[in-house]
């Protein structure tokens, strides 16, 4: 009685075992790929856009800090800093001064963007470390 209760068991076990595999090559992965690129900018902006300029962020701040760039340039903040960081306008912490400037958190090795349109002025900063600040000067 006890082999049979064995094999029965063990029946079960490997009926369970192929079902499990089995359901596992066949299941469509459910992971999305990890995005590299955060896009912020609008669909006019993109119209619009001429120029790119990048601009780094390591763990010392940006770089370039401060860039001059005609209308319809778009700027791209590349995160290298080894964690995740913010582009936010001026005045810190409410960020209110350049709302599309508001590009908000990425992780390190991704990017944030946006189209600058108007001629002016735009103080920037991560927010996560206030003293890593920038200027976009749009002539």
């Amino acid at each position: 009685m006890n082999k049979i209760l064995v094999v029965i068991i063990a029946l079960i076990v490997i009926f369970a075992a192929f079902i499990f595999l089995r359901n596992k090559n066949t299941s469509p992965s459910t992971q999305q790929p990890k995005s590299t690129s955060i896009e912020k900018i609008t669909p006019r902006a993109m119209q619009l856009q001429g120029e790119v300029i990048n601009i780094t962020l390591a763990d010392v701040g940006f770089t370039p800090r401060d860039i001059t760039v005609k209308a319809r340039t778009r700027v791209v903040w590349v995160n290298k800093s080894g964690q995740a960081a913010t582009v936010n306008s001026y005045d810190h912490p409410t960020h209110r001064l350049y709302p599309f400037l508001n590009l908000g958190e990425f992780p390190s090795g991704s990017s944030v963007q946006a189209v600058v349109e108007k001629a002016g002025k735009y103080s920037y900063h991560n927010h996560y470390n206030a003293s890593q600040t920038g200027t976009v000067t749009v002539e």
